[in-house]
């Protein structure tokens, strides 16, 4: 039986991206740089988009309201799922003192509950898929613009993925002053205020559905 661990979340939204150039100087020629920049135009900064689902906070509030929407759907799992284990266990404790009609009834249900199971968590994974690409990918691309214009207005020419870059083994060493997600995000909430009542940031699990055997 697979055994649904269920996550309202989203993973990072870019893997390793290179966001805006900084923009040439005004008046510089065209042909003074026929093949892009010298080489040390701007700064490299890294952002860790996995701390945008709790922190930002438009997001954060549109993932709840998906969390909420999926809810009814999630706790039936659940308790199909305790069924199925309540079986198994009835099964390995007490299979050898009931009769072979009761250790038969319980195989064909155990049986029966784990294929509707695994109908209705594919079901639940493929609407979680489909509506979180509809109502997050819009803030994810709000999110990706934004970021390019606050690069554009620090100076920045490159901005890396934290978490991608250090799992690909792409980042050695970084400076602490080179995160700049905590100011983004703080501009990103100020320019972008989520609806009222959202409760304070916490951290999300970087999940959306684990299935393990």
């Amino acid at each position: 039986m697979k055994k649904i661990v269920i996550l309202i979340s989203f993973v990072s939204l870019f893997a390793l991206t290179v966001f805006a150039q900084t923009p040439r100087p005004a008046g510089a020629a065209a042909a003074a740089q026929p093949t892009g920049g010298t080489g040390a135009e701007g700064k490299i900064a890294l952002v860790n988009s996995a701390a945008f689902n709790g922190e930002i906070m438009e997001l954060r509030a549109k993932i709840e309201a998906l969390g909420s929407e999926l809810e009814p759907a999630r706790k039936e799992l659940e308790a199909m799922q305790k069924q199925i284990e309540d079986i198994k266990t009835n099964l390995q404790t007490k299979g050898t003192t009931v009769n072979e009609a009761t250790k038969q009834q319980w195989l064909e249900q155990g049986q029966e509950l784990e294929k509707t199971f695994k109908r209705k968590s594919e079901d639940y994974e493929a609407k979680l898929q489909k509506r979180g690409a509809e109502v997050i990918q819009p803030i994810n691309g709000k999110i990706v613009e934004a970021l390019s214009k606050y690069a554009a207005a620090k100076g920045i020419a490159i901005v890396l993925d934290f978490v991608a870059a250090q799992n690909n083994g792409l980042l050695l060493y970084a400076k602490d002053t080179t995160n700049i997600t905590d100011d983004f995000v703080k501009e990103y909430n100020k320019a972008n205020p989520a609806a009222a009542g959202t409760a304070p940031a916490k951290k999300y699990p970087q999940q959306v559905v684990n299935n393990e055997q």
